[in-house]
């Protein structure tokens, strides 16, 4: 897949949908995670020799059915993300990388969740601790 390149205003029009969708892919995995550990336990517990009609049992297969359909959930948000073209470097401090071009240069515009909008870009080979703002940079900012 070619990369998608952004302008400043192209990619502060996605904010508002990366912060809901970074935000619900946050809250499923705090679900996904704890749903986990119950499943771990359920399944020590029925692995001793619980009938199917065991209600241990029963809770085991809905927990399990829940597990899939949040770990689905969470896959379908990545993918909306990585197809809108954005980069998602990491979902737990919810970091979005756009690609673009700078002085004839690609660099990364970035954003971070609960930031109002695109202020900052970095190189492609520094990352996030190399972030600097784009201050009256964004005239320079071009997308293809």
């Amino acid at each position: 897949m070619n990369p998608k390149f952004f302008t400043v205003e192209e990619a502060n029009a996605i904010v508002g949908f990366l912060e809901g969708t970074l935000e619900r892919i946050r809250r499923n995995k705090r679900l996904y995670l704890w749903l986990n550990e119950e499943l771990e336990i359920l399944k020590l517990v029925v692995g001793c020799g619980a009938e199917e009609t065991n209600p241990d049992a029963e809770l085991l297969k809905e927990k399990t059915a829940k597990f899939e359909s949040v770990a689905r959930s969470i896959q379908k948000d990545i993918v909306a993300i990585n197809d809108s073209g954005c980069v998602l470097r990491d979902i737990d401090i919810g970091l979005i990388d756009f690609y673009s071009i700078q002085d004839e240069t690609l660099v990364f515009l970035c954003w971070r969740k609960g930031e109002d909008s695109v202020e900052y870009f970095h190189s492609i080979r520094s990352g996030f601790k190399g972030r600097q703002p784009l201050m009256g940079q964004q005239q320079d900012l071009k997308g293809f």
